[in-house]
């Protein structure tokens, strides 16, 4: 029966973190019978040296990629914030791979925008172009600041905290500056779900509502801060689990 009912994942992480940020939620969902892949973006995790190859069509790339030698013909893909811009670039180059596109906490731009400018606030962005003038190219938010905008949720003594900050890496700038296409994505029509956190200070629920209504959905809510797959495990898996 588990195989009957058993889905396919491609879990897309957001800015700074990798493919290690999914481990405790494709644990859990693979205990159910399900499949999944959590790719490192170039420039992320495992892939934290190819930082100069960073772009929107390499992140692209590796996540079809990722979906094509999994062998998945109907996978849900997950985009978690930075990922979310991911996602219509994925849906353009696999189309027929794909049965769901969720978007978690995740950036919707609008099209022919930039992430920087359709998501960061003007002081934001001076500061992440700062950091990344002195960063080489990429952003690195100190240990307390991405405590607090993206784990709140969870004491700083937290062992999932502990974990999570040494892991995270600079964010290389480039993909967040370059525009994005969507004309391609909303003709193709793939089934959409957004996912929005009420305690989110990255992408606050507010904006959530409106990068929903982007997609002509209504939002999904989880009580939870802007990383669910480390504080809201279980109600996620339930959400993603239940989805068509």
């Amino acid at each position: 029966m588990i195989g009957a009912m058993s889905k396919e994942f491609v879990l897309v992480h957001g800015m700074s973190h990798g493919g290690w940020a999914w481990d405790l939620l494709a644990r859990r969902l693979e205990r159910d019978g399900h499949r999944v892949v959590a790719p490192d973006l170039p420039g992320h995790g495992r892939r934290a040296h190819e930082r100069r190859r960073a772009s929107l069509a390499t992140y692209v790339r590796a996540v079809a990629d990722a979906t094509i030698q999994a062998g998945f013909s109907r996978a849900t893909v997950v985009g978690h914030s930075m990922g979310g811009v991911v996602l219509p670039g994925v849906a353009g180059l696999i189309p027929a791979r794909l049965a769901r596109l969720v978007f978690l906490a995740a950036v919707v731009p609008e099209h022919g925008t930039t992430t920087l400018q359709g998501h960061i606030t003007p002081a934001g962005r001076q500061m992440m172009r700062g950091l990344a003038r002195g960063g080489d190219g990429a952003v690195q938010y100190p240990a307390l600041f991405e405590w607090a905008r993206w784990m709140g949720d969870l004491p700083l003594g937290d062992p999932r905290v502990r974990e999570t900050l040494p892991q995270l890496t600079p964010q290389p700038l480039r993909p967040l500056t370059e525009r994005v296409d969507m004309r391609g994505f909303h003709a193709l029509r793939v089934p959409c779900t957004y996912i929005r956190c009420l305690r989110d200070a990255a992408v606050v629920p507010a904006r959530a509502a409106e990068y929903a209504a982007r997609l002509g959905v209504t939002p999904i809510d989880l009580d939870c801060a802007h990383n669910p797959m480390l504080s809201a495990v279980d109600e996620l898996a339930k959400i993603l689990t239940k989805l068509p």
